[in-house]
């Protein structure tokens, strides 16, 4: 099988407290992740084994489990409610989760479902003949796609080949492996069903392009690897539909896209022309005199000084290709231009009053994939990093999105003694809880104090800690940084 570096992934230097590399380490995805898009020779042979394709695969699966948040005093309170500092409520690590991930990297770089991950306190990875399981952190994770990126801690990884997802058809066998109900490494066999499968109003996606398969899938699938006949990675399993014959995976070109962007970005960057789209209707086709069985997507409105502006696009324009590849719907444009960035060039056919015409549109930035700003970090007491989680750090770390705690950023050593590790949760300073701190002008200010003893109510993993650390010099607690 001819395997060669996938030319689809770029040179990133992922720059984090939580998983910091040397400054002359870079790792290059184009020279490790593998990509065979040779495509399937006789097609129409039949085959009584897949026991190659089996192998070539089953080794770039990895068991995922995530260790949830849960909050332990009132099991059934939101989560929008769980810093309530009315309740006094307590959250911990919770029930652990079974779901599949796929290595992209012998580093240990790892694709899984954003919803496998989402709201974990701890996630770890196990392979096939791993008796222990290690530890992984998150890279990035995109909601609107269902996916999300790992690193490994430790360990070695056997990355998987991956194919052309834009090359499977209908009819073609594939093979889905996982852990079903925590069966771990199963394998199930089925067809590609259909290609290009959006719209679907159940699932939390809104970026839909999913392969769609009758091979069976279940719990624990998440995550795991979709396969041809020759072991060649070309989607992701994300949910079964409907019934035991329907299952939707995330084809692998998009996958590998999201996760360069993740990498890169630490954001999927996507192509903007400056639209709003509608799904066209046959009650719309037919009020402007279009052709029965019309089908594409209605601009219903242009923004001003956009690229889509600039290009001539108007209201009223429908959109039937986008780069010679058909748009049935909203959603499936939109998911075409996660493929897609700011500076490329986009050809769109579309029908103006009846007619025909050809559109070159500039893609642009969305104006909220602009630079936020950065995230506050300072020394909570000398040699002490910690950070105020923010937006930007609860969507890094999958964590509930109105948790509010100091993380620690690097292991805190006390006499060669580590009293505090990297991932750390301090939710209370000298009782003072980082949820009202979060709210004032200054957070910084509002957590210290003249005591030289700092008493932090920790959080870590399944324990809840309160540990003592001394400032070098007492602190005024009226007192700036900047003063």
């Amino acid at each position: 099988m001819k395997q060669k570096p996938l030319g689809l992934l770029l040179v990133f230097c992922l720059c984090s407290h939580q998983e910091t590399r040397a400054a002359n380490e870079v790792e290059n995805l184009a020279k490790t992740v593998l990509l065979d898009a040779t495509p399937l020779k006789e097609p129409d042979q039949v085959a009584f084994s897949y026991r190659n394709a089996v192998k070539a695969a089953r080794n770039s699966m990895v068991v995922v489990v995530a260790q949830k948040w849960q909050n332990t005093r009132y099991p059934d309170l939101p989560p929008s409610d769980w810093n309530s500092d009315a309740n006094k409520q307590r959250v911990q690590e919770g029930r652990g989760e079974t779901g599949s991930g796929i290595v992209l990297t012998a580093a240990g770089l790892i694709l899984t479902n954003h919803h496998v991950v989402a709201g974990s306190a701890r996630i770890t990875l196990r392979s096939p003949g791993m008796e222990t399981e290690v530890e992984a952190g998150i890279v990035g994770s995109d909601p609107s796609t269902d996916v999300a990126l790992l690193r490994a801690r430790s360990g070695s990884w056997t990355p998987g080949i991956f194919g052309d997802s834009n090359q499977v058809e209908p009819g073609d066998v594939v093979l889905a492996l996982g852990n079903p109900y925590g069966l771990e490494h199963s394998v199930s066999m089925g067809i590609i069903s259909a290609t290009g499968r959006s719209d679907i109003r159940s699932l939390n996606t809104s970026l839909q392009d999913f392969l769609q398969t009758d091979a069976a899938i279940h719990p624990g699938n998440s995550g795991g690897p979709l396969v041809d006949g020759l072991g060649r990675i070309i989607g992701m399993t994300a949910a079964r539909f409907g019934s035991e014959n329907i299952a939707l995976a995330v084809p692998s070109n998009l996958a590998l896209k999201v996760a360069q962007d993740l990498l890169d970005h630490g954001r999927v960057q996507r192509g903007f022309m400056g639209v709003q789209l509608q799904n066209l209707t046959q009650e719309q086709a037919q009020k402007m005199a279009l052709p029965a069985g019309t089908r594409g997507v209605l601009i219903a409105q242009v923004e001003t000084g956009s690229s889509a502006h600039r290009s001539g696009l108007l209201p009223g324009d429908v959109i039937k290709t986008l780069n010679s590849h058909s748009v049935a719907s909203a959603a499936s444009l939109m998911t075409r231009m996660t493929l897609l960035k700011k500076g490329d060039w986009v050809e769109l056919q579309i029908l103006r009053d009846g007619k025909s015409a050809r559109y070159d549109v500039q893609l642009g930035e969305p104006k909220e994939s602009q630079v936020m700003p950065p995230s506050l970090e300072w020394e909570l007491v000398s040699g002490l990093k910690v950070a105020l989680l923010d937006k930007r750090l609860r969507d890094k770390w999958l964590l509930p999105s109105h948790l509010n705690a100091l993380r620690v950023m690097e292991d805190y050593l006390l006499d060669g003694k580590r009293l505090l590790q990297a991932g750390d949760l301090i939710t209370q300073v000298n009782g003072r809880n980082v949820s009202m701190a979060a709210r004032q002008p200054d957070p910084k200010s509002s957590l210290r104090f003249r005591s030289p003893i700092l008493m932090l109510h920790v959080q870590r993993q399944k324990e809840t800690l309160m540990i003592g650390v001394h400032q070098e010099h007492e602190v005024p607690s009226v007192k700036r940084d900047d003063q």
